[in-house]
């Protein structure tokens, strides 16, 4: 199954802990709905501001259009955006190209 990576960024500092408190225990709804959405095993992985993510599917695209239809995510980023880089209101995802990969 093909992976998917991409960059996000905190808007600074002072937001790294409330950030990173929120994803010790995140939403079983919120888990849920990326599942439903074609998710497969997502990590986030921080360094200083700069957040990279990376997940499994056939269809990333189709995934945040799922993802970003699904109730709770509303919610959701109603906390997270008002801790990172946002344009129109949305996470700003930069996707990255894969350049190596072993298993």
């Amino acid at each position: 199954m093909p992976r998917y990576g991409f960059l996000m960024r905190l808007k600074n500092e002072s937001v790294i802990p409330e950030y990173e408190e929120i994803h010790k225990d995140v939403w079983v709804e919120v888990i849920e709905a990326h599942r439903r959405s074609g998710f497969r095993n997502y990590s986030i992985f921080r360094h200083g501001l700069d957040l990279f993510a990376c997940f499994d599917s056939e269809n990333p695209e189709d995934c945040f259009q799922k993802v970003a239809q699904e109730p709770i995510m509303k919610k959701w980023w109603a906390i997270t955006n008002q801790l990172m880089e946002t344009k129109d209101n949305k996470p700003l995802f930069i996707p990255i190209q894969e350049i190596f990969f072993m298993e």
